[in-house]
């Protein structure tokens, strides 16, 4: 079982992320280098202003990824949590859970939202239901599209992968829209 997003949480099948664009995937790896919260509360009070701090993304961060391009195959069937009418069917089907979690209702912002343990029940039940994956926008940007592609072979990679350069453009700007600087 895997903490990430749509991961099964029983452990039967795994997930690969993408985006649509190289800034998708820099925006949702590097979100969690963010400064935290708390640590924006704490020097935001003990400076009397709202600060904004900067972390350094590690050396290591990107010699250890590449850039890959893929290409999905066609004729699979995809759950699209950007369309509104996906959420109205998840909320009748998942009704029971949305419960147990305390949610007493269900759109975009829970297919979305950081209860790991909906999120990954959404991903059982497209997977259960014969979906290839799910679609999905970022969390952190509405204009950015997401995949989540289920074990299966639904994608044939295209090209070579290649290393992440420092000075990559959509590194610099996924880095400055989230408080980071490149390392």
């Amino acid at each position: 079982m895997g903490g990430n997003r749509f991961d099964d949480p029983l452990g039967g099948f795994r997930v690969l992320y993408a985006g649509e664009t190289r800034l998708a995937c820099f925006v949702e790896t590097l979100a969690p280098l963010r400064p935290s919260v708390a640590d924006i509360a704490a020097l935001s009070a003990a400076a009397g202003v709202a600060i904004r701090p900067s972390r350094q993304i590690p050396a290591d961060w990107r010699s250890a990824r590449r850039i890959a391009r893929l290409e999905l195959f066609s004729g699979h069937r995809w759950l699209d949590l950007r369309a509104p009418e996906t959420c109205e069917v998840l909320r009748t089907e998942l009704a029971g859970v949305l419960l147990r979690l305390g949610m007493t209702d269900f759109d975009v912002s829970g297919a979305r939202g950081p209860s790991r343990e909906l999120t990954q029940r959404i991903a059982r039940w497209a997977f259960d239901w014969g979906f290839a994956g799910i679609a999905y926008r970022s969390r952190f940007d509405d204009r950015l599209d997401c995949w989540a592609i289920f074990d299966g072979g639904y994608f044939a990679p295209v090209g070579s992968p290649t290393p992440i350069r420092r000075d990559n453009p959509e590194l610099r700007t996924a880095a400055q829209r989230l408080g980071l600087v490149v390392a």
